[in-house]
């Protein structure tokens, strides 16, 4: 059963701006990774200057790219700058991303037009964009990109012309800016496999110089950020940027984040859920089983899902969320899968996930998330921003944005908090910590729970 021509209209924005208002009124910006990227954000709103190196607690970051904090600086200007403004650009391209991936299944497969909202449905319903779709991550942002680049790659094997060739250089190119070199790794298969999918190409030596052409496309929308960026910094920095986040993540030399290779294996049952609790889709999965090589879009999917998640399995450093930009494979795959479950039930499916998201995060407001909440530490440092501020070691940046920071916060070592002390005697540390004792010798002025401990502001006895 089709959905009502009104309803194909509103239904998907409605439902992405219901998790864009309970993520907004209910969850705080959650330490460290949101609260730093919106310090990061904030200090280029401070500076006015998108072409120079991202700066964290106002010291060179060169750990990301710059894309994501320019799109919230866009935000910033029409809205005025709030944590809602912030979390717009993350929103629509979580928007974005499901439109391409239904704009991708009807490249790759004939007839699937009555697939549309289906496919919408199951991507919006699914654990991980429910999960993510809301969170300030570049990975959502990349995957606009990805997808971007992967319908002109597909387009481009059909009909040679250079709006493709466009297409995929531009779109790869922004993708670098959004996440830096992982996007090559993204259409790496698909483009070396494309013999092995692609029903008709035709010359593909040629092809493939079409391919390079495209990525010299993205090396100029690179180098147009790269370069004044170099300029301004330090061979430290330009290391750092260049060779340690693209070589030191993938061998783990960073040691951030490092994981056995067999880490994402857990994550991909719940990438199915709550779909995988139908019969239905084990029904149609056999089914499609047996076809697998037929089809051009299948093979598509497969060359493209199966050696990406097994590079990305030998990359040293992981986290869930960095295998988003393959969430539209398995989507598509999903809705082949699940042909003979009506609209209608999915639609109930849908609403079943969206309550629960929004039902969770409204409990857990007033329970667990309290403590993720960083807000009366920001509004007590906003209330004395005249004052030196220190934080006991590990400083991310925490408090920058929240608390509209403009100058750094010392990022002091336990040993030397005294010392400090002695220095700026009228300043206010903060401190987190587990047992009380931590505290003696110093007046708390304020303490929070924090995570798993406490967050205390402390002076001077």
């Amino acid at each position: 059963m089709a959905l009502p021509a009104w309803t194909r209209l509103v239904w998907l924005p409605l439902v992405v701006f219901i998790l864009f208002l309970a993520a907004i009124s209910f969850r705080p910006l959650l330490p460290i990774d949101e609260t730093r990227y919106t310090s990061v954000a904030w200090e280029m709103y401070l500076s006015q200057d998108w072409l120079k190196p991202l700066t964290m607690n106002f010291a060179p970051y060169h750990h990301k790219l710059p894309l994501l904090f320019w799109l919230i600086n866009a935000s910033w200007a029409i809205f005025g700058v709030s944590r809602w403004a912030a979390t717009l650009p993350v929103v629509l391209s979580s928007l974005a991303c499901v439109y391409l991936t239904v704009a991708l299944g009807r490249v790759l497969f004939p007839g699937f037009q009555r697939q549309g909202d289906r496919t919408a449905i199951i991507m919006v319903a699914g654990a991980p964009f429910l999960a993510y779709s809301t969170v300030i991550y570049f990975d959502l942002t990349l995957t606009v990109f990805v997808l971007l680049s992967l319908i002109g790659t597909v387009v481009y094997t059909r009909a040679r012309g250079w709006r493709s060739v466009v297409l995929i250089g531009v779109s790869l190119g922004l993708g670098v800016l959004a996440r830096g070199p992982v996007a090559f790794l993204h259409l790496l298969f698909p483009i070396l496999l494309a013999p092995l999918w692609a029903s008709n190409l035709r010359q593909p030596v040629r092809w493939y110089l079409g391919i390079l052409a495209a990525l010299g496309v993205a090396a100029a929308i690179v180098l147009c950020w790269l370069i004044p960026v170099l300029q301004q910094s330090d061979g430290k920095f330009a290391y750092a940027l260049l060779w340690m986040q693209t070589v030191g993540r993938a061998t783990g030399k960073l040691d951030a984040h490092v994981q056995p290779f067999y880490f994402y294996l857990p994550f991909l049952p719940a990438a199915l859920i709550p779909w995988v609790f139908l019969p239905r889709f084990w029904r149609g999965a056999a089914v499609l089983r047996e076809g697998l090589w037929e089809t051009e879009g299948i093979r598509f999917l497969v060359c493209w899902f199966v050696p990406t998640f097994l590079l990305f399995s030998l990359i040293s450093e992981k986290q869930p969320h960095y295998l988003l930009p393959l969430l539209p494979a398995v989507v598509l795959a999903m809705a082949l899968c699940l042909k003979e479950v009506s609209t209608r039930q999915m639609a109930q499916g849908l609403a079943i996930m969206v309550v629960a998201i929004v039902a969770g995060q409204a409990i857990a407001s007033v329970t667990i998330l309290k403590r993720y909440d960083l807000e009366p530490v920001a509004a007590y440092m906003r209330a004395n921003r005249d004052k030196d501020w220190a934080f006991v070691e590990n400083y991310h940046a925490e408090l920058g944005f929240l608390a509209r920071l403009q100058k750094p916060v010392d990022d002091v070592p336990r040993h030397r908090l005294a010392q400090w002390f002695a220095d700026h005697p009228d300043g206010r540390a903060i401190v987190v910590y587990r047992n009380a004792k931590d505290l003696a010798g110093y007046h708390s002025v304020l303490d929070n729970p924090y995570r798993a401990k406490r967050m205390a502001v402390l002076s001077a006895q």
